[in-house]
């Protein structure tokens, strides 16, 4: 066994050609191509593009320590025995995690009261989504003129920003020529770029729409900020996002910033349930990286996988045995499981389907394996430990063989306890967004709910709530890391029938999710850097710095709750006494 490649890269380097096409379903679902090159994410030291060159591919830099190699799925292996190589990993799929809110977060006397009147001017809103409506009026001056400094459409071949190889980038000229037409079918002749999904649009409008469509009614909360765009992606794969491409984004939009020289609030909110959720993936390693470049915040949604049934854990001890279960729906073609747990303890598995026909049991010597029971093709392999943090993963891929779907019904993991010290083990199955409601754990565990990249440490994690009845939303994606790993979530804002602008026409929608709650708390940030760093109140007011003012000015007036709390985290968003505990600071 080693330890460089996650569990799916090291059962994929096992399979034949035949093998391949028969799990081509599953290859597309991580983007790989099944006749060319595949793309794969690793960290490295030294000369990455020296190493994809002599392997017959290209690199894709990211910065010193991260890349993205397109090399012949037939010479990945051979990256193993590269010093330059530290850690590889396939592609991970994410998903978009979709009153008064801005009064319930302390934000609308900010904005038209003294002594603050803030509305974010002077400062960028990167919004890294599914793309944006950039004729609708909320993205527009008073003169008609664009808000959107830049757009970076991944999905768009053509021109991509220097330094990068995918995508087109659109600028302010450019989106102001187009919005001069007047027609939409002239306006995407000059910028083509769409947000057909609608979740970037309303993300953007929550942090930073000005109202204009609605008379001032519909207010985002920093309305004179400016936005950077990304919309996520690749070339004939829209809205099939990556932790590729969202790595590439965070550079992109910090590069921009810098250029600009302006500071900026980067909202994230996408998720996944792949990876150890200990702030350790290394999505979440670079965004802890990338929070200290520049005057920059990442905010993250925690996931809206609260209610979604699709984590469990359980411990079991030295010579003994447990099991957890979980349902497959009908027609469901794909699935996958990881299993996390402490590489010092020695564990055994045995798969079972809903029909008690089994696999042999799986050890660790014996590394990838497959098996085929019912009309269900296994694959399962462990990985670790991993350097990323220490643990060792098992994972587990159920596949349809042939044409027939998963054996539906409930399937059990049997856990036996070889060599046991710590005992603990946590499991993950796929987000709702993209199993479904039908399959699910047996045995839900509602804690440690958080998606990926959520639980990295030095972004800021938000939940969300319900601002008319005061209660925690119950989708909403709960704390702490794998054994309290992490403190997260950081706080929650609203986010329960939130309006905002549609990516059709010029009107607005009301959307659920913690996905409607981060912007809340990335235009929020925009505020206070507003007053610290534009108006040079503080003007290191961003970072670890903000955070812990943000923190600081929550409302804890939940009865009964002790925070940091699982569900609340510090508390929910009020922007309006982050501000004044900072001047009441500068005062003294």
């Amino acid at each position: 066994m080693q330890n460089k490649t996650d569990a799916t890269l090291e059962i994929l380097s096992t399979l034949s050609p035949q093998q391949i096409l028969q799990s081509s379903e599953y290859l597309q679902a991580l983007g790989l191509d099944i006749e060319g090159n595949w793309q794969i994410l690793v960290k490295y030291n030294g000369d990455i593009e020296r190493v994809a060159n002599e392997q017959g591919g290209t690199a894709q830099i990211i910065n010193e320590q991260y890349a993205t190699l397109t090399i012949p799925p037939q010479n990945i292996s051979n990256l193993l025995l590269y010093t330059e190589v530290e850690y590889m990993e396939t592609p991970k799929r994410m998903v978009y995690t979709i009153a008064n809110s801005m009064q319930a977060a302390c934000i609308s006397d900010v904005q038209n009261m003294l002594p603050y009147n803030l509305k974010g001017e002077g400062v960028l809103l990167a919004i890294i989504d599914s793309g944006i409506n950039y004729a609708h009026p909320d993205f527009r001056n008073e003169d008609g003129t664009t808000r959107i400094a830049y757009i970076w459409d991944q999905t768009i071949s053509g021109n991509p920003p220097e330094g990068y190889k995918i995508g087109t980038e659109y600028t302010r000229e450019q989106i102001n020529l187009a919005l001069a037409q007047p027609t939409k079918a002239q306006q995407l002749q000059i910028v083509p770029s769409e947000d057909t999904i609608g979740h970037g649009t309303h993300v953007a409008s929550i942090a930073g729409g000005n109202g204009r469509a609605s008379q001032g009614r519909n207010v985002g909360a920093a309305p004179r900020a400016e936005f950077i765009i990304v919309k996520l992606g690749r070339p004939g794969f829209e809205a099939f996002i990556r932790n590729i491409e969202i790595m590439l984004a965070v550079r992109y939009v910090i590069e921009r910033a810098i250029l600009l020289g302006q500071p900026l609030a980067i909202n994230i909110s996408v998720g996944m349930n792949e990876g150890p959720h200990d702030g350790n993936a290394l999505l979440e390693q670079y965004l802890d990286d990338a929070s200290t470049l520049w005057k920059t915040n990442i905010v993250v949604g925690s996931g809206n996988e609260g209610e979604g049934r699709n984590h469990t854990a359980g411990s079991v001890e030295e010579g003994g045995t447990t099991s957890f279960q979980f349902q497959i729906g009908p027609n469901v073609f794909l699935y996958n499981l990881s299993v996390w747990k402490s590489f010092i303890d020695e564990f055994q598995f045995q798969v079972i389907d809903p029909s008690g026909n089994q696999t042999p049991l799986i050890i660790y010597a014996q590394g990838p394996v497959q098996y085929i029971i019912g009309n269900t093709r296994i694959y399962a392999t462990f990985a670790g430990p991993s350097p990323l943090n220490g643990d060792e993963e098992f994972a587990v891929f159920l596949n349809a063989d042939g044409n027939q779907p998963i054996t539906s019904g409930a399937w059990t993991i049997v856990i036996y306890g070889r060599n046991v010290i710590d005992g603990r083990y946590n499991a993950w199955g796929p987000t709702t967004e993209v199993v479904g409601q039908n399959s699910f754990m047996l045995s839900p565990v509602p804690e440690t709910t958080l998606t990926t990249p959520s639980s990295a440490r030095m972004v800021i994690t938000v939940g969300a709530y319900n601002s008319v009845t005061g209660q925690i939303a119950v989708f909403s994606g709960r704390g702490f890391g794998r054994n309290g790993s992490v403190i997260k979530p950081d706080l929650v804002a609203p986010g329960v029938n939130i309006l905002a602008a549609s990516s059709t026409g010029s009107g607005y929608r009301l959307l659920s999710g913690t996905s409607m709650a981060t912007p809340h708390v990335t235009g929020g940030a925009a505020l206070l850097m507003e007053w610290g760093i534009v108006k040079r109140n503080n003007i290191f007011l961003y970072g670890e710095n903000l955070k812990t003012y943000l923190l600081r000015g929550t409302k804890k007036d939940i009865p009964g709750i002790t925070y940091p709390n699982p569900n609340w985290g510090y508390g929910k968003l009020c922007i309006e006494e982050s501000l004044n505990i900072l001047r009441r600071q500068q005062i003294l």
